[in-house]
């Protein structure tokens, strides 16, 4: 079993101390916010969008770090891709945290696998895919 103290140190705590997109979302960005009420976790993402490709991103967001260093992960691992692809890492992301797979699926670039201890912690899962949840909303809008 992963201990508590294991989550928070290595990649998660950098992009936790220096979040990678931070920032507020331009006024030409698709935008959505979420919310966690478990442990009060509160993001907003911004995306623009040309010819099917994530060409900007930034997120802000106040909460844990847990929270925090999946949003600049996820920022950093879908800049520049084309929306399709953006959609299959959001699957991979959700499927492995709601399955039993121990390990990262295939096709998930680094440094999302850092996030894997805290799969142990049912109740963290969320602060994870806090992120994604926003992704999948603003693509969702952007068509």
């Amino acid at each position: 079993m992963t201990t508590a103290s294991e989550l928070y140190k290595g990649v998660m705590m950098d992009h936790y101390h220096a979040p990678r997109n931070q920032g507020s979302p331009g006024s030409d960005q698709v935008t959505a916010r979420v919310h966690n009420p478990l442990c009060g976790d509160d993001l907003e993402l911004g995306v623009t969008l040309a010819d099917e490709r994530i060409q900007d991103i930034r997120f802000r967001a106040r909460g844990c770090s847990i929270c925090i260093a999946s949003g600049s992960m996820m920022t950093e691992v879908v800049s520049g891709r084309q929306v399709a692809e953006a959609l299959d890492l959001d699957r991979l992301m959700n499927e492995w945290f709601s399955g039993e797979a121990t390990e990262p699926p295939s096709g998930l670039p680094e440094p999302l696998p850092a996030l894997g201890p805290v799969r142990h912690y049912p109740s963290r899962t969320r602060c994870v895919l806090l992120a994604w949840e926003a992704l999948e909303a603003v693509l969702d809008r952007g068509d």
